[in-house]
Parts: structure tokens; sequence; C-alpha cells
């Protein structure tokens, strides 16, 4: 059946149910796009899936084919709970592109999360009262995922040490989650009468939380600080620290710094002048050498017509005296990027997506529920960049196909295991503005973006069996060990293949924070054809240093570089 560039609208209308706490659980109505009304597989294609109920803030890929929603507190017309309140956290089905709606009653505004080794995920922090709910600055939100239907938030008001609003949070090689920074008010640049430099663990280490020097000397950009877990030698406890324009190593078990970093060159890359940092791809083949690439950010605080940064700064980490290294952003250096979300894809590339060109992130004080606001960012940045490490510079960087929705202030996307990157969210609006009341309305609309690699006529692979297992993304993740060697089967029409494989931990997205997110390279050995595939040896990371431990990581085996059709999640054991 041909559609010729026409859009099926499906209208998909399910009767209310009612679960057991009396939350709604709502199927919306889906547009589809056909596929082949594709634009050419060089520029990848966007595909508009669903509604995710609220405005996607936050999120995670907490179950295979779920991923968690949480916006703030406030009004979101489509996701009402029984008693008449308004919803602002929904479990999204990547399967059925329908959500469930939780109860949440903390406010979760600009808040932050990780997961611990057993799976849990933790979220805290958040803002003041507002819609009837409770203060979440000191917040602690527990919530396992699930594909029944039975799971839900448990909520700890005043379980943190002090307020925390944008703070940042990190799975530790420990399993604990390590919780750091933010302001103890809301506030479009943080103050020093608001300001919480410090750092704490979960569960506790110390009833209090501890000064770190660090956050003063990043002051006044240092909320939503950038903190990467580095590789290096088992038992190695060091964090990768960047706020404004400075950077650190810092080791998380003595409390002490390990390296002062040189300046990050440009402008401040943190909030509200926001960028985003990530860890460049890992792989066994250089022995998992530690680099990182700082992208974006603004230029002037005052000035909302401000061109974005365009650059980015990469630095090398096993270097004997590192130093930041300037790259340019996208092809050409055309436009500067503020607000980018940065994915960590299989093929051990970073893709961006979301944005604006000028401004700053934030929204108008001034803006009522009646007046639509003067947005604080322009020139929405809607075309992909794509980010291949492994060449030369000045050959780095493709752009694809425009989105045709625009994702600026509070936009999030994810990484998914059928290699799609999920896109959601855009509400630079402190009330609910809809789609003909402003320039750039609260969305809740959803979409998946297709790289090129999954439109390139290459066949992918389906994996059939991992360490002995044929139940794969069922209710439980398949349990492996650090360093061990994994036999794997597979499915593929080829006569020619050739394997690669990835592990992926997705993270925790918000604000351009893609916490804990990180990909590394797998060696894959004696690829041998079988009666129903291939079968081939697959070695994992060799310690919790490379890869933290717990569930959420997924298992990639790519053909020629194009992913197959599903990633596997496999459980890292807790070392001993």
């Amino acid at each position: 059946m041909k559609f010729n560039n026409l859009l099926l609208i499906i209208n998909v209308l399910v009767t209310y149910l009612f679960v057991a706490n009396n939350i709604i659980i709502d199927a919306v109505p889906l547009i589809l796009r056909d596929a082949s009304n594709a634009t050419d597989a060089n520029d990848g294609k966007w595909e508009f899936v669903g509604k995710t109920g609220v405005s996607a803030m936050h999120m995670t890929l907490i179950r295979p084919t779920k991923v968690l929603i949480i916006d703030k507190a406030g009004i979101n017309p489509e996701a009402l709970i029984a008693n008449g309140k308004y919803a602002y956290s929904t479990l999204y089905d990547l399967t059925t592109n329908t959500y469930r709606i939780l109860s949440l009653h903390t406010n979760t505004f600009c808040s932050a999360g990780a997961y611990l080794a057993n799976g849990t995920m933790v979220e805290t922090g958040g803002a003041e009262d507002t819609a009837g709910e409770k203060n979440g600055f000191q917040s602690v939100r527990l919530i396992d995922g699930c594909d029944d239907g039975n799971c839900d938030w448990l909520e700890f008001p005043y379980e943190l040490d002090s307020a925390r609003w944008y703070n940042t949070m990190a799975s530790l090689p420990d399993g604990r989650v390590f919780n750091i920074g933010g302001s103890i008010k809301a506030c479009a640049i943080n103050r020093k009468d608001i300001e919480n430099p410090t750092f704490e663990f979960f569960p506790k280490e110390h009833e209090k939380g501890q000064k770190i020097q660090f956050l003063e000397d990043s002051f006044p950009f240092n909320l939503y600080p950038t903190v990467i877990v580095l590789p290096g030698p088992k038992g190695q406890t060091w964090l990768f620290l960047a706020a404004n324009k400075k950077a650190q190593i810092w080791d998380y078990t003595s409390k002490e710094i390990v390296k002062h970093l040189p300046d990050i060159p440009g402008g401040p890359r943190t909030y509200p002048l926001t960028g985003t940092g990530a860890l460049i791809p890992l792989s066994y083949r250089n022995n998992y050498q530690a680099e990182i690439i700082v992208c974006g950010g603004g230029t002037d605080m005052k000035d909302r017509n401000a061109p974005a940064e365009n650059t980015c700064e990469r630095i090398n980490l096993a270097d004997k005296n590192p130093q930041w290294d300037e790259d340019e952003f996208g092809p050409n250096m055309e436009t500067g990027r503020l607000m980018p979300d940065v994915i960590h894809l299989p093929d051990g590339k970073l893709l961006y997506v979301n944005g604006a060109g000028t401004g700053m992130a934030g929204w108008d004080k001034k803006a009522t529920n009646k007046t639509p606001r003067l947005h604080t960012a322009g020139k929405p940045t809607r075309n992909p960049l794509l980010y291949n490490p492994h060449v030369k510079k000045g050959s780095r960087w493709s752009k694809f196909a425009e989105d045709p929705i625009v994702r600026v202030y509070h936009s999030s996307a994810t990484l998914v295991p059928d290699g799609t990157v999920f896109v959601a969210g855009s509400n630079p609006n402190r009330y609910y503005c809809g789609m003909d009341q402003c320039e750039h309305p609260t969305e809740h609309r959803a979409e998946k973006f297709y790289p090129p690699y999954l439109l390139n006529g290459v066949s992918r692979p389906t994996i059939t069996k991992v360490a002995g297992h044929t139940k794969l993304n069922d209710a439980d993740a398949i349990p492996v060990k650090y360093g061990q060697t994994i036999s794997v089967e597979v499915e593929v029409d080829s006569p020619t293949p050739q394997f690669t494989s990835s592990l992926s931990h997705m993270g925790f997205v918000t604000h351009s924070q893609h916490m804990s997110a990180r990909v590394v390279e797998l060696k894959v050995d004696n690829v041998k054809k079988s009666d129903s595939g291939y079968t081939m040896d697959i070695t994992l990371p060799p310690h919790a240093n490379i890869f933290t431990p717990g569930r959420h990581n997924y298992l990639f085996v790519l053909n020629k570089g194009t992913p197959g059709k599903t990633a596997i999640e496999l459980h890292l054991e807790t070392e001993n």
C-alpha cells in the first residue's frame, strides 16, 4: 500500500482504565508516517510515534521497551489523574506508543537521576511547592521499571541532607550513586546566598553533605555540572568534573583533587549558558583510553540574541599534560548550539540533537498563565549532527534531516534498543502553552530519529541467544560478570557479515546532561557459521571502572556498522 508522502492518521481510542491506585492508563492518538516517506538514506529519517502525556523534561530508558518520562509539577491537560489533578510522570511504551500515568507528589522540576547497582532508579532534588504538590528540594524518589503495569514511585520528601535544584548524579563503580551541587532555591543563575557547593552519596555516607571547592571555583555557572566516571585501573575512584570553564579530575574516595585541568576555552559551558559534555566512546582497542568532548553553550547571559557557542573542545586524559583541542561544532561551524543533547550511538559515534542557535536556557519570569512568554532562546537548531571521533579533524561532522518539531529548552533524547533515538519534550514556558498559543509550545509529541546506519540496506542481525539464555529482554536481565567471554548467537540475512559489538548505558537525561551515559566497544572473536546463523564470543569489560555495574546495560551486535534489530539487556554483577 502506498501513502505518497501523506500522513496516515490512526486514532486509537481506549477506555480509561483505573488501576488500584486510581492512576489512569491512557491510550493516546497515534500518528504514523509511512516509512517510504523517508528522505535520502544519508540524511536519516524522522517519525512521529505518539504522545508522552507530560512534557519530557527528564527521561530514562528504564526497561527494554519502556521510557520513564518526568516533567515538573504543573498543568498537563493530557494527563489527568483520578482526583482531577494533573500528572507529571508517565511510563511510555515503545511497542504500543501509549503511556501509563505514574503517581508523584513532590515537585521534580529540574531534578536529577541515576541507577543503583540493583537496578533501582534514584531521582532526587526539585523545586518549591506548586500545583498542590510538595516541595521537592530534598526529595529522594525511587522506582523500578516493570512491564506488568504495577510499578510506581516511592517518595521520601526530606531524605537529602539539603535542598538541591539543578544537581547532577552519577552511578558509581561500587554500586552507589554520587550527587553533587545545585542551589537551595530556584534561580536563573546561581547566587552565593543560595548555592549548594556540596556532594553526598546514596545510600548516605555521612549525615551531612560535604563541601567541594570545585563548585566554588566554577561559580556562578555551576548548576548541572558535568560528572563522568573515568575509566582506569581496577579500584580507581576518579571523576571528571566540569562546570563553567573549569575542569578537574577528582577522587570520590579520598575527596581530593587528582589533577587540575586547563580552563575550557570559549564561553561558559553549563546552565544557563548550556552546552553538553560526553565521554568519547571507549574501546578495548586502545585500552579504554579516556577522552572527553564538551560542545556548545551560550556566549552572553544578558543578550537573548547572542549567538550560541559554535565550538567543541576535546581532551585526552591519557596524555601526560592534557590540553584542550578545539574542534568545530558541526560542518563548517555554520551555527552554534545551545542546549544540545548528545547520544552515544552503538557504532562508537556521537549524535547531537535539539537546541537553539541564540540566547540562553530559561524562561521569562514576567510571563503569566494568560501572557505567553518571550523565549530566552531562539533560532532552533533542528538538524541532527553526527560526530565521528575516529577520523581526522575537519572530516568528523555530518548533518542530517531537519526535525519537523522544534525542540528547545526542557527537551530530551535517548538511544533505545532498536538503534533509533527517542526524542521528546520542549517546554520553555512557565505555564502550559498550547500549539497555537506561542512560538515554542509545550510539547507532548514524541518522535524517533532513524540515523543513516538504519537506512543503508545492510542486513540487521537478530540476537537469539546470550550466555546460554534464549529468554531475552524478559523480566530479568541476563546475568554476566566482568571480564567474562560470553557466547552470542545471531541470525542475519547476509553471506558475508562483519560483526562488531558494543555495550551501552543510556543514562538519565535532562537539561543537556546525559548522566552516566557511555558506550564501550567489545572484542568479538571466533565467529562461526551455524545451522541457524552465526555464533561468536564477546568479551565484556574487565571491571567496573570501565562500565558501572547493574541492569540497564544493553548489548548491541552490529553488522558492518548497522545495529541489530534490538539490543539485549545485561546485568553486570557487582564486583567483590
